[in-house]
């Protein structure tokens, strides 16, 4: 039985950035994948606006992941939030019923109206609050949507530092 650990990755390598060259240049798998669709995208663009790609560029390939992955995150995110303004809106309230007052004179309705008044001030002050009554599939997306936008937003924000460091190292 051999007690030893082996490493089976790369030195420096750093998670979630893929490797597009070999140590002596030539491109790897995902390289030559990258460098062919590089190639395709430029010949479809105008002539001003193509970018050289007379040899491979793993920096910009990588930063353009990492650009590319922070749209999808925004994209998800704003998503997100839609989604809860949505159920934030479509969430039940209660309505009032409209009374027949034409035939009560206008001391009834005072004595009605500060009745009612003393009431809810009463029960503001020492009545016990109870939770509303909400469905459980509401209830699920509602916390789904809470973690997922939680998630989504830190996200975002790490792959837009990454976005900044990748621009200050060149």
């Amino acid at each position: 039985m051999n007690n030893e650990l082996t490493h089976y990755g790369i030195l420096g390598m750093k998670w979630g950035v893929r490797r597009y060259q070999n140590k002596d240049g030539t491109l790897t798998p995902a390289g030559k994948k990258r460098y062919s669709r590089d190639i395709r995208t430029n010949l479809s663009k105008k002539k001003d606006s193509r970018i050289d790609t007379s040899k491979p560029d793993p920096q910009r390939w990588v930063k353009e992941d990492i650009e590319r992955k922070k749209k999808i995150v925004d994209t998800s995110s704003t998503l997100v939030k839609q989604m809860q303004n949505i159920e934030k809106e479509t969430r039940p309230r209660s309505t009032k019923q409209r009374m027949d007052l034409s035939k009560m004179t206008d001391k009834e309705m005072r004595d009605r109206i500060n009745r009612e008044l003393l009431e809810i001030q009463y029960n503001n002050l020492f009545a016990p609050e109870t939770a509303p009554n909400i469905s459980k599939g509401r209830d699920f997306a509602q916390k789904t949507l809470d973690v997922a936008g939680n998630t989504l937003a830190l996200t975002s924000s790490a792959l837009t530092i990454a976005l900044a460091i990748k621009e200050l190292k060149g």
